[in-house]
């Protein structure tokens, strides 16, 4: 960061991937493009709602549970977001792994940083480029419930489990048979929500162009895009305004760099984005909640009359009628950035390699949604009236009017302020350079009211570098950051970050023989970096006072006073967490290029990490709340990435190339400050962060027999065959909460891997590529996997409970889940292994086929270039979970991610 450095003579762990490859995933989300496509990263990407799409990205894993554990992402050096970018905007994209290339960032590098630089124009005649691109969106891995007749003869069936009788089932055999032939839909309905609330298929456009070109004194790139994304949810024809869900947005670039005069130089950089979102009148959440409360015979979709069908309670939320019938939600967002920086090179005014620089940037965010939200009518259907004929109704609720509200979001204005000296130069074999950087972030963030978050937040600090080359072989490099924040109290808002690191160019060496080695670079790292992203509070310093409510009662009257409360106390010391990271790597080319290697192990100790503190007697009567804030956590995070690559063209121009990379990163937590437990296998020190514990299952009691040889299970009095059996992990004959261990990984993974290839050859050209990851773990543990529970007597169940349940009278060998039971049964649901499920999986990430015209076709139809192409994203996935997407969260599925098919054209002008 933080300037230009030579690959060949870098001393720091970095990692690129090519724009090329971005570009061929038609997402206007960046950060879903990025999975498995270079070592060092780590991504999830849990929804595929428009808007709401991103995926959470981590350098080497987690080192924290506290505050933001992502990257720190600069934008043409200014920290943004990365998801308002267009992939035809960026020019370069590189990750910042290890200290020596972090520390510079002082208390913004722990978590590791992400240098996006955009385009910028070249010496030449004006190129225009047009791209546009049209993509069909396939849902993927749509809830799955079972239908009415199966929903009602499950319910029989715990009926029966439960009581051991066939006496006073809920539904006769002529019930069943209405349910499954279909013949009453509003009496006995069998509704399929998810295909009643979603397509399968949605619409996609991508397109952008671009103009760069310039001369000796004034370059320039222009870049401007519109992207528009469909929703999956189906639209009620009788209304002219939408309610599926779409993204809609415009795009800006602009790059102009001028030659005030020969050494002086002038940037000006301007972005932005206007983007309208429309959502139903109920958000995502609500919507797939509603799918997962209300079964397929509680109520049809619409009564007789076209009404939304419903009932009482929580049966009023009707999921199509949420979808489709309850308004709709236009967001506006509007981002405006600007950059302007000069550049005096003062190698003839004053001493060769020495240059100054300033940058400014302002960054504006607006954010306005107006919600039209009606509540609909909901009446319950209660059959036809044996005299009239007539259909009867419960009104539960009444039609509402179209209701409006204006939600606004607070104006955001960040100001940016860099001035740097830097200098290189050479003397012989001596290559020597220095950096030195004052910086400045000003955030304002503007809304009603008095809250803390209003004031002003101020980042600033000192950036020093010094490097060392001697002939190319023996490589040196200091590094540091002196930074503050006005969150800290006096005397920790500063802190200071250095780190050295080291290289051999061993291939340069005089007694190096091997031709075919053309680099072979070993280097390590050492350093301190910090993060001020830790959660909790704002000023967590000072303390606050506060009236009581209830007052205090003193004295032989017990007159009532009213008092004080000190409902925060403050932490004088609390600070930033800071991390120390080794990095030793290695850097290999063999065969003129043909052959690349780069691979690295990596080690982080973080500490400061700040908590609640876990042990506070209860003789200080501290409220949950009161108890104050430390920086107490420490984590250990450790692990490799690599990446390998193979090109080569043959001697009639056939090219193929083939490339895999891989990243583990694994974390300890050293500390937590939590309560140590009776059992040390229960300690949260030395596991994951974010570890889950359970009961391990040892499959399903058979019979009575079965349940009286088990040791006793203390959740239920009453205990059945079908139920789950577990391990009594401490063998006191008793299963309970002290039986509960550490089972399967973190939801994040620990290991992500990419690879793939590409051979072209006379214009035509086809790339694969596959992502992946290993060790991570999630749990269908949601309502749909517990059937007819107290808390949800008529919730929804899915296909994979019901085909996989243990029957009484049948052979149970492959059951994967419990019998089923009509009332409460906390024995078998409860976090456990059998509900565990391996999260691992891979992906064809990228599939493209492209056709570039040969110069005779482009020539006679005056252009400088044309090409076509077809390429797909997700458009195969292998796991072992099967039900819901293996980068969901917990559960049993939200709003759906989607495969891509693209076809798209590019035209050079």
């Amino acid at each position: 960061g933080y300037g230009a450095q030579k690959k060949a003579t870098l001393t720091g762990s970095i990692s690129q991937v090519s724009t090329q490859m971005i570009e061929k995933i038609a997402s206007p989300t960046l950060s879903t493009t990025l999975g498995g496509m270079m070592p060092g990263m780590i991504t999830r990407q849990a929804s595929g709602e428009p808007g709401y799409d991103s995926a959470e990205l981590l350098i080497r894993g987690i080192g924290t549970w506290s505050g933001n554990r992502q990257p720190l992402v600069l934008v043409d050096g200014v920290e943004r977001d990365i998801n308002i970018l267009n992939s035809q905007e960026i020019e370069s994209f590189t990750i910042l792994k290890d200290a020596s290339a972090t520390a510079v960032y002082g208390v913004r590098g722990a978590n590791g940083v992400i240098l996006i630089n955009t385009k910028k124009g070249r010496i030449g005649k004006p190129k225009v480029t047009l791209r546009t691109e049209f993509a069909n969106l396939h849902g993927l891995r749509f809830p799955n419930y079972i239908n009415g007749f199966e929903f009602a003869t499950l319910m029989n069936e715990a009926v029966v489990n439960g009581t051991g009788s066939t006496d006073n089932l809920p539904w006769s055999e002529a019930d069943l048979l209405n349910f499954k032939n279909g013949s009453d839909p509003y009496s006995y309905p069998s509704v399929d929500w998810t295909d009643e609330v979603l397509k399968r298929n949605a619409f996609q456009t991508i397109n952008n162009l671009s103009i760069s070109g310039g001369t000796d004194i004034i370059r320039y790139f222009v870049n401007v895009g519109y992207t528009m994304k469909e929703g999956l949810y189906k639209q009620d024809p009788q209304y002219k305004y939408k309610t599926n869900s779409m993204s809609s947005r415009y795009n800006f670039r602009s790059n102009v760099d001028v030659n005030l005069s020969k050494y002086l130089t002038a940037e000006l950089g301007l972005g932005g984005i206007i983007e309208d979102r429309t959502y139903p009148g109920h958000g995502a959440p609500a919507i797939f909640n509603a799918m997962k409360k209300i079964s397929p015979i509680n109520f049809p979709k619409q009564n007789p009359d076209g009404s939304p069908g419903g009932g009482v309670s929580y049966l009023q939320d009707n999921p199509w009628a949420l979808a489709t019938q309850s308004g709709y939600d236009k967001q506006f967002r509007n981002t405006l950035q600007g950059t302007f920086r000069l550049h005096w090179d003062l190698s003839k005014l004053i001493t060769p390699g020495l240059s100054v620089s300033g940058k400014f940037s302002y960054d504006f965010y607006y954010f306005n949604s107006t919600v039209r939200r009606i509540d609909y009518e909901v009446k319950q259907y209660l059959g036809r009236d044996e005299v009239s004929g007539e259909d009867r109704y419960n009104v539960i609720r009444p039609q509402g009017d179209m209701g409006y509200s204006i939600v606004q979001d607070p104006i955001n204005r960040s100001y940016y302020y860099e001035t740097t000296i830097n200098y290189e130069r050479r003397f012989g074999k001596n290559m020597i350079s220095g950096l030195f950087l004052f910086n400045r972030n000003d955030h304002t963030h503007l809304s009603a009211g008095s809250s803390l978050y209003n004031l002003p937040y101020r980042r600033q600090g000192w950036v020093g570098r010094a490097t060392y080359d001697f002939d190319n072989r023996y490589l040196i490099e200091f590094n540091f950051g002196y930074n503050g924040s006005e969150n800290f109290p006096k005397g920790n808002k500063y802190g200071f970050f250095p780190s050295a690191s080291t290289g051999w160019v061993v291939s340069n060496e005089k007694f190096w023989t091997l031709d075919f080695v053309n680099h072979f670079k070993l280097r390590g790292s050492y350093g301190l970096v910090g993060n001020d992203q830790i959660g909790g509070d704002r000023f967590l310093f000072l303390s606050s006072v506060n009236k009581n409510v209830n007052g205090y009662h003193y004295g032989m009257s017990q007159q009532h006073v009213q008092g004080w409360t000190e409902d925060k106390i403050g932490v004088l010391n609390v600070t930033w967490e800071t991390a120390k990271k080794l990095d030793i790597g290695l850097d290999l080319e063999l065969f003129n290029g043909k052959f690349n290697l780069q691979a690295d192990y990596f080690n982080e100790n973080r500490e400061g990490i700040l908590l609640r503190r876990g042990v506070v007697p209860n003789i200080t009567g501290m409220t949950s709340n009161q108890i104050p804030w430390a920086n107490f956590g420490k984590v250990k995070n450790r692990g490799f990435d690599a990446k390998i690559e193979f090109k080569h063209t043959t001697k009639n121009g056939f090219y193929y190339s083939l490339s895999g990379n891989v990243t583990l990163a694994k974390n300890k937590i050293i500390e937590d400050d939590s309560p140590i437990p009776k059992y040390e296998y229960q300690n949260t020190r030395g596991k994951r962060i974010d570890q889950p514990f359970g009961l391990i299952s040892l499959g399903f009691f058979e019979d009575q027999e079965d349940i009286e040889n088990s040791p006793r299970q203390n959740f239920m009095v009453v205990v059945r065959p079908g139920d789950i059996k577990y391990k009594d992990v401490n063998s006191d004959g008793i299963i309970d909460d002290f039986d509960k261990v550490a089972i399967g990984y973190a939801r994040t993974p620990e290991l992500m891997f990419g690879f793939g290839g590409t051979v072209a050859y006379r214009g035509v050209d086809l790339t694969l590529n596959f992502t992946g990851a290993a060790r991570a773990s999630t749990f269908l543990d949601s309502e749909g996997m517990y059937p007819f529970q107290l808390e949800y007597p008529n919730y929804n169940v899915m296909h994979e409970y019901f085909d996989n349940r243990w029957i009484s009278g049948t052979d149970n060998s492959n059951a994967k889940y419990p019998a089923v039971i009509n009332g409460n049964n906390p024995n078998n649901y409860r976090t456990n292994t059998l509900y565990m499920k391996d999260a691992s999986y891979v992906r064809l990430k990228v599939a493209e086929i492209g056709y570039n015209f040969p110069k005779s076709v482009t020539e006679s139809l005056t252009v400088e270039g044309l090409r076509l192409f077809v390429n797909g994203t997700d458009l195969l996935t292998f796991d072992k979970l099967k039900v819901v997407d293996p980068e969901s969260n917990y559960g049993t599925g939200g709003y759906p991610r989607q495969s891509v098919l693209n076809f798209g054209a590019q035209v050079n002008f």
